[in-house]
């Protein structure tokens, strides 16, 4: 997933605004405070605001790949306040490392008396920030993306004439078997056992109890050719298996997310929810 600073050049300006922002607000905090240098504080904030932007950048990813949400608000608030702690102690670390290496042991004492107030900024900041994240994040996780990509189409007349004449999903018959090449090896996956599916760029990731297997494929193919009455697509990015289903539960706000038979969980967005209702009968 794209952090969105990355989506488009205005965004990309905004974030590095931000950046910049960051560092100014501690300098003007601090000027008046902190007795150093002005070009030691300078320095100071420069590197913060850059490394407040490379530690953005991971936070995101944390973010988006990692369950922060957790069972519980508690496990939730243990979480992000652990995330925010490693995000300080990495922030101030290597900026401080800069600034060891770079002045006199007189200007790195001066400046250490800074430490408190910065972390003070580091807590107000990356809390926001990852809170920004989490919330940018369930918002994408409630749509679905049913423009994830056509099939490719042939330049033939006749089968320009077989997609005008397409046969309804409905009536489709479902695939039972999937193959797969890896290196010198063909592997042949029955559909039931499958656990589940997702999206990893252009490919797909087949997930199965003997391992994972790549396949260049679509999920809006292995939605229309998977039997809907055994495979469910809870989110733009994943289809699931719902004989490995072992419980549903929700887990922030209208937001659920299920837990397999194997112990992995998988979030549902709130569309993928009403299609598992209606496929399990709830």
């Amino acid at each position: 997933m794209k952090h969105p600073a990355f989506q488009n050049l205005p965004r990309t300006f905004f974030f590095t605004g931000i950046c910049l922002l960051v560092g100014l607000a501690i300098f003007v905090s601090l000027i008046g405070l902190i007795p150093v240098r002005a070009g030691i504080l300078i320095f100071d904030v420069l590197i913060l605001g850059f490394l407040f932007g490379c530690i953005s950048l991971l936070i995101w990813y944390v973010v988006c790949f990692a369950d922060l949400a957790g069972n519980n608000n508690l496990q939730r608030f243990i979480n992000h306040s652990a995330l925010v702690i490693l995000a300080i102690v990495v922030w101030l670390g290597a900026d401080y490392l800069f600034l060891y290496v770079f002045f006199s042991d007189d200007d790195f004492h001066s400046i250490t008396k800074c430490i408190p107030m910065e972390i003070v900024f580091g807590i107000l900041i990356f809390t926001s920030l990852i809170r920004f994240y989490s919330n940018t994040n369930i918002k994408s996780n409630s749509l679905e993306d049913d423009s994830e990509g056509n099939e490719k189409k042939q330049n033939s007349p006749k089968s320009e004439l077989e997609g005008m004449d397409r046969t309804p999903v409905s009536t489709m018959q479902w695939i039972e078997k999937i193959t797969v090449k890896v290196g010198q090896k063909i592997y042949v996956i029955a559909i039931t056992d499958i656990v589940f599916l997702q999206a990893e760029g252009d490919y797909v990731m087949i997930h199965t109890a003997a391992g994972h297997f790549i396949k260049e494929q679509t999920m809006k193919y292995f939605e229309e050719h998977l039997p809907p009455a055994k495979f469910v697509r809870i989110h733009r990015s994943t289809i699931v298996n719902i004989n490995m289903i072992s419980r549903i539960e929700l887990y922030e706000k209208q937001f659920y997310q299920i837990t397999l038979l194997s112990g992995q969980q998988l979030k549902v967005s709130a569309s993928g929810y009403r299609l598992l209702k209606n496929t399990l009968q709830l």
